[in-house]
């Protein structure tokens, strides 16, 4: 018995469908099959009934699926903690945008102070990306906008920030007057859907019932801003990026209501006695003066 015949097992267990396990582990069909029965032989266990309706568990498939389950967890975490031994002095952190909203000079120069040897690696992202990265051991931490639910990860609320609605400033004279009516009428340049602006945005809209239909997707301030002042659409954008292209009639920030979220800092829990980690925390809570 290995890790890819669980790995198989579960899969096949989930999707109730050899067909599918096979594609979404990119293995042929015949070794999907040849995995199941491997382990059936091995553990003396009948594990799936083939019906109608696809792979069925039995009962003794049931509780081995979750055993196998942990089986698997347990592996990923052996290898996350022997990765952690092999790199205690490196560090991964996620950052969205630009970092002037992070102040990220001066984490990383406190950092140092903290903790002399880090190798600190800086990734720049989306922020359902830099979410997924810590979940999976990818990043160890990262700067997002927007809530954060998952009971896995620690959460620090750095700062509010404040988003609005812009467009062309050869629009200036069309938007000064429109109201909502008017703004769901005009082409919309949305983000993807792992950007919190995304949400945000959703959220936005359906508190004043509107509906927006996008025209592009784009998932950096500066594409976004290239493409409201080459007149393309309205997009969300947080203010300080706004208000600086205001300033250079590159666009018009709409009069009417703005959105607030949160500038978040994160960090897997199980990471929380790692150097590094433990001094990021530290700093971040001292910059921004958090108790």
């Amino acid at each position: 018995m290995d890790l890819n015949q669980l790995k198989t097992f579960v899969t096949v267990a989930e999707t109730s469908s050899i067909t599918r396990a096979a594609s979404i582990l990119f293995l042929s069909q015949p070794a999907i099959s040849l995995h199941i029965k491997s382990l059936e032989c091995e553990l003396k266990v009948k594990l799936f009934n083939r019906t109608p309706r696809g792979m069925e568990l039995t009962s003794a498939g049931l509780v081995m699926r979750d055993e196998a389950k942990r089986a698997l967890e347990a592996a990923k975490e052996f290898l996350q903690k022997a990765r952690s031994l092999n790199n205690e002095n490196t560090c991964a952190l996620g950052t969205i945008s630009v970092p002037m909203i992070l102040n990220l000079p001066t984490v990383l120069s406190q950092l140092r102070l903290r903790h002399q040897e880090v190798n600190l690696t800086i990734r720049q992202d989306i922020s359902g990306n830099i979410i997924d990265g810590i979940l999976n051991g990818t990043l160890d931490a990262g700067f997002v906008i927007g809530e954060v639910n998952s009971p896995r990860l620690g959460v620090i609320e750095v700062s509010s920030i404040s988003l609005c609605i812009v467009g062309p400033w050869s629009w200036k004279e069309k938007l000064e007057s429109a109201d909502w009516k008017t703004i769901q009428t005009l082409p919309w340049i949305a983000t993807p859907e792992k950007c919190s602006f995304t949400s945000i945005s959703k959220a936005f809209f359906d508190r004043h019932n509107a509906i927006i239909k996008p025209v592009i997707i784009a998932d950096q301030e500066k594409t976004l801003t290239e493409l409201v002042s080459l007149e393309m659409g309205l997009t969300l954008m947080r203010e300080d990026i706004a208000l600086s292209a205001q300033d250079n009639h590159e666009m018009y920030i709409w009069p009417g209501e703005k959105a607030v979220s949160k500038l978040c800092f994160l960090w897997d829990r199980k990471k929380e006695a790692s150097p590094i980690v433990s001094a990021l925390i530290a700093t971040v809570k001292d910059l921004w003066d958090i108790s």
